[in-house]
């Protein structure tokens, strides 16, 4: 494809070459430039692509796609580049090396989408794509939204936090970011997608990959909106921001899911390009979809999902679903799956009867029991509200005892979330031990202590152990039968970073071998419990 091409519709500037240059890939990395491929020079938090213009074209790039007037590191005098410093043909290229063109844009990261889902041939257009964004829930609700899809007899593709998924067989590619992949990677994936032939995509949607236009160029069908609360303000800066990144993504679907439950529920609502389907359990009044007779047990939570306009007498749509994992929060997930599934001609029945499998998600409400009767919870919640959710849904489960609760917060991120989170357990646990979760840059003590400061005003019982694993293990040793214990902040993940290093762990694997640990102990001592 040629660069003129790509750029189809941009208004943009050659400043060296012509736009008949052929280009054979895409990189916004110049240590990953193949011969042939245009390299697009963004500016990111630690770097500068304008500051690799030069190593891309020694891998081989054949073009480079720079923004209007910036200095992308060439020498002024050897060449005529518009007044940006010159780009030699002669003493700065091989001999018989094919033309390099140089391009500039007013913003590359605003095209780079654009071009990078033009040049895979637009492939989001070729499948239903399903998004779902929100604080909370969005790997849930989008695994729940593939597993209906799939059991409606579609082929799917599923790209989130806990991997990346086409037709059931997880993909072999690079991660540079958690959740969103960037552009480039994006790109990659949808192109593949669309190869083998799927029918539907889910993905999860994060404000940051909102912000920073990672998925501008995607042709959604669905947008799904779970809930938000306080996160990466480290990042927005303002709730506002937050939201209002979320929102984008309202801009790019032709039919919206929103939870009404939500205070800012009306503003999504508002951006939604075409036809909304609400849902929720407390605002009834004009939801599309709303949950009936939520009744929890041990075991799990049933209740109704009513259909708009369905009576109790069982006219209209009035489907009985019964989840595995016992919690509000659950409710909330299969309502925006189900929601999701009718926009793209799912009927509720059949989306009712997949929910109501024993769906088991990665790290999310993942159980581990002890031989003894102790149980632990594997979680996901790093957020304020994600764990207050969680250690209320333990909290009210008629089957446990005492919850304990083992918990840290992130370094290099969000530190006003800390003091928050340390209530919260301090005040929804019977006993707390905070520890380290991705400390990275920051003392872990110090983060602790920023915790700390929560926990004491919650006037709840709790301790320290910076060490992660030792925290794990003490607080499963220190279980009684019929005890929980919560492990929270982590779930799937199986590293921790410290500094720039990530080293494995697993908090399952901990929990697993402490309870191993703890049934070991039993045995020689003849007794119910090592305590």
């Amino acid at each position: 494809m040629k660069i003129g091409e790509l750029l189809r519709g941009i208004p943009y500037r050659v400043l060296l070459g012509d736009a008949d240059v052929e280009i054979s890939g895409v990189a916004i990395d110049s240590r990953l430039v193949a011969p042939g491929d245009l390299f697009i020079a963004t500016v990111g938090r630690e770097a500068d692509g304008h500051d690799f213009v030069r190593a891309a074209m020694g891998r081989g790039a054949a073009a480079a796609l720079v923004m209007d007037g910036r200095d992308f590191g060439y020498p002024e005098g050897s060449g005529d580049s518009g007044g940006h410093g010159g780009i030699g043909t002669g003493a700065d290229t091989d001999a018989g090396a094919p033309p390099f063109c140089v391009a500039s844009v007013a913003d590359t990261r605003g095209v780079l989408s654009l071009i990078v889902n033009r040049f895979h041939g637009e492939p989001s257009r070729g499948f239903t794509l399903i998004g779902v964004t929100g604080t909370n829930g969005k790997t849930s609700v989008a695994t729940l939204i593939d597993h209906i899809l799939q059991k409606a007899g579609r082929k799917t593709g599923l790209l989130g936090t806990i991997g990346h998924y086409c037709a059931g067989e997880e993909m072999d590619v690079r991660r540079t970011t958690p959740t969103n992949p960037d552009c480039v990677e994006l790109g990659e994936i949808m192109g593949r997608m669309a190869e083998a032939g799927i029918d539907d995509l889910v993905m999860e949607v994060t404000s940051m990959g909102l912000k920073m236009g990672r998925v501008k160029g995607c042709d959604f069908d669905v947008a799904v909106f779970t809930n938000i609360s306080p996160e990466h303000l480290d990042d927005h800066g303002t709730m506002d921001d937050y939201a209002d990144a979320k929102l984008m993504l309202f801009d790019l679907a032709k039919s919206a899911v929103v939870n009404a439950d939500d205070p800012r529920a009306k503003d999504f609502m508002r951006r939604a390009r075409g036809a909304v389907v609400s849902y929720g359990i407390r605002n009834r009044d004009g939801c599309d979809l709303y949950a009936d007779g939520v009744r929890y047990s041990a075991g799990g939570v049933g209740f109704d999902i009513v259909r708009a306009g369905a009576s109790a007498t069982g006219e209209g749509d009035r489907v009985s679903v019964e989840l595995s994992t016992p919690a509000e929060f659950a409710v909330y997930n299969a309502l925006a799956a189900a929601g999701a599934c009718l926009c793209v001609g799912i009927a509720l029945d059949a989306a009712a009867a997949a929910l109501s499998e024993n769906i088991e998600i990665a790290g999310r409400y993942e159980v581990v029991m002890s031989g003894d009767g102790v149980s632990v919870v594997v979680d996901y919640a790093h957020t304020a509200r994600a764990l207050e959710n969680l250690l209320e849904a333990v909290r009210s489960n008629p089957a446990y005892g005492r919850v304990i609760s083992v918990f840290g917060c992130g370094g290099d991120r969000d530190p006003g979330k800390r003091a928050v989170m340390g209530e919260a357990s301090g005040r929804l646990a019977d006993h707390t031990i905070l520890t380290s979760d991705n400390p990275r840059t920051e003392d872990p003590l110090a983060i602790i202590a920023q915790i700390e400061e929560g926990a004491r005003l919650s006037g709840g019982v709790y301790e320290t152990e910076p060490d992660r694993a030792k925290a794990i293990e003490k607080a499963i040793l220190a279980a009684a039968p019929g005890d929980v214990v919560v492990v929270a902040g982590k779930g799937h993940e199986d590293y921790q970073i410290i500094g720039k290093e990530k080293i494995h762990l697993d908090d399952r694997e901990i929990a697993r071998d402490a309870i191993a640990k703890r049934e070991a102990a039993c045995r020689r001592s003849g007794a119910g419990s090592p305590v």
